[in-house]
């Protein structure tokens, strides 16, 4: 779990290396940072519209969904500092990125304590187009019908209150910071219940069964969390279909 997502700056982090991901944004977690992560150009657009990062760092390898590379679509997108992140040989693409208007471009070989370190020399800068931080705003993801308030632990559909209790809050949080990934069961049990915990694996299903049905009960024509069999736990199509269209009304029960 991150350290007080309400009151930390927020980082949002598209990397093509799983290793990667799980490596930096674990060094940034632990260093203060709430991060929403992803290796999926779909859902890096996805958490920067709903999220509202602070710093968003992407590799500049990732194609983007709208066409063009991802870069290019986040810097049009958001106007949050951005870093590209290139192999430390890549002279031409850290170049061009730092002309298109890149913050700053680490290296994909950087050291957890050199990625932190320019996050907060970053937030240091003043910034003329870059809102001025609301930790109330800040902490809430939105996806279509459904709002998770991390700073309060609330779940909301349709704008009524799902009654979670708080391993459930955790378990879907982290679904939501990865919309379009898998979460593996056992990257989940670390998650929530820290990397010593040993038991039955099961444990995770039980919880979000539980949650799936207090989530349907508020929208029952809409499915929250896809079981990928054999694997772990992802947010539904359905769901993220429903982010792109506003017109679309699901009857509360």
């Amino acid at each position: 779990m991150e350290p007080d997502a309400q009151l930390a700056p927020r980082v949002l982090l598209a990397v093509a290396d799983p290793m990667l991901r799980r490596v930096a944004s674990s060094a940034l977690r632990t260093r203060g940072y709430s991060v929403s992560a992803t290796t999926e150009e779909d859902a890096a657009l996805t958490l920067a519209r709903s999220f509202s990062p602070d710093v968003v760092m992407v590799d500049l390898e990732l194609s983007s969904p709208e066409g063009g590379n991802l870069f290019d679509t986040m810097r049009a997108l958001t106007d949050a500092y951005i870093v590209g992140i290139a192999p430390p040989d890549a002279d031409g693409a850290r170049i061009r990125a730092l002309r298109a208007g890149a913050d700053d471009v680490v290296s994909s070989e950087m050291n957890p304590d050199e990625l932190a370190a320019r996050c907060q020399a970053m937030l240091r800068r003043p910034r003329h187009l870059h809102a001025r931080w609301d930790p109330m705003q800040a902490s809430l993801i939105t996806l279509g019908i459904l709002t998770v308030d991390v700073g309060r632990k609330e779940i909301r559909v349709n704008q009524l209150d799902v009654p979670v209790t708080r391993i459930e809050f955790a378990l879907f949080e982290q679904l939501c910071r990865r919309p379009a990934e898998v979460c593996s069961r056992q990257e989940l049990l670390e998650e929530v219940w820290g990397p010593n915990w040993v038991g039955d694996t099961h444990v995770v299903d039980v919880h979000l069964s539980n949650l799936r049905r207090k989530l349907q009960v508020l929208a029952p024509e809409l499915r929250f969390i896809h079981t990928v069999r054999g694997v772990g736990f992802r947010l539904s199509n359905d769901l993220l279909r429903s982010m792109t269209e506003p017109g679309r009304e699901l009857i509360s029960a």
